[in-house]
């Protein structure tokens, strides 16, 4: 792959990442309220209307993932520990949340919700590094 700057892959991923959010959120509402409207709806249309709602997150992974490849040494390390403490984050709560609920201490989590937890603990770990590291902080 041709050398691109900073810049260049910012801009890339962003221009890629708005669409793909755009067609999970379509799907995520109009799947649903299409099913609605069929009495009983053939099981393998149930099961493509869930594939497709989950594509857009998967293709968003690889976004991330071709992002952190196109970016410098520096950019590459902060995003790649946010992800890394986002991810541990979101997995500690998992494993205690799922503990909780097999004691039945805890009412069932929807397993689909952790993805929207991983990014908002990516972001804000990203974020808060970004701002330390401005601040001329050790990182």
């Amino acid at each position: 792959m041709p050398e691109i700057t900073f810049k260049q892959a910012n801009r890339r991923y962003r221009r890629m990442f708005w669409p793909v959010i755009g067609v999970y959120t379509a799907i995520c509402f109009a799947g649903p309220l299409y099913l609605k409207t069929l009495a009983e709806p053939p099981q393998w249309l149930v099961a493509g209307v869930a594939l497709a709602s989950a594509a857009p997150l998967v293709l968003v992974f690889w976004l991330m993932s071709r992002l952190l490849r196109e970016t410098d040494e520096y950019t590459r390390a902060m995003q790649t520990q946010a992800m890394l403490a986002g991810g541990g984050a979101t997995l500690s709560f998992a494993g205690v949340w799922g503990f909780l609920e097999l004691f039945e201490v805890v009412p069932h989590l929807w397993p689909f919700l952790l993805v929207p937890m991983f990014f908002f603990a990516y972001g804000a770990v990203y974020c808060a590094r970004r701002l330390r590291a401005g601040s001329g902080a050790a990182r």
